[in-house]
């Protein structure tokens, strides 16, 4: 079985955001666009050392989920929304059969929690 390049990229933007520190690091920087964060300003959001947010902002940027500008000696990085969107897409196309026609269920159609179970009882 012969893997499209899209199937690839997909595989590899999943991948980068399975560690629970790059999916920290993205979140954020969805939460922060348009504007962005230099890498400093993440460290310290995150309370993580420097060096290792570098690290991850590599892993995002080269699965294509972040872009780097440089400002001085600073960098400022941004989830590529395009991206974001696209790889949201992927993930749905076929949502219920094709149709995109799903709706989310209703609080009232859920299943109720552990904690709503026992206070049924």
């Amino acid at each position: 079985m012969e893997i499209s390049k899209e199937t690839e990229n997909i595989v590899q933007q999943l991948e980068s955001l399975a560690s629970p520190v790059r999916l920290e690091i993205f979140r954020l920087l969805v939460e922060q666009e348009p504007t962005g964060l230099v890498s400093g300003d993440i460290a310290e959001h995150l309370d993580q050392p420097h060096n290792g947010i570098s690290f991850h902002l590599k892993s995002l940027q080269h699965a294509g989920l972040v872009t780097v500008q440089r400002e001085g000696r600073y960098q400022r990085y941004r989830a590529d929304m395009s991206v974001v969107r696209a790889l949201v897409a992927y993930l749905t196309e076929n949502c219920c059969r094709g149709t995109r026609n799903c709706s989310l269920p209703q609080p009232a159609d859920l299943p109720l929690d552990e904690e709503e179970l026992n206070e049924n009882s």
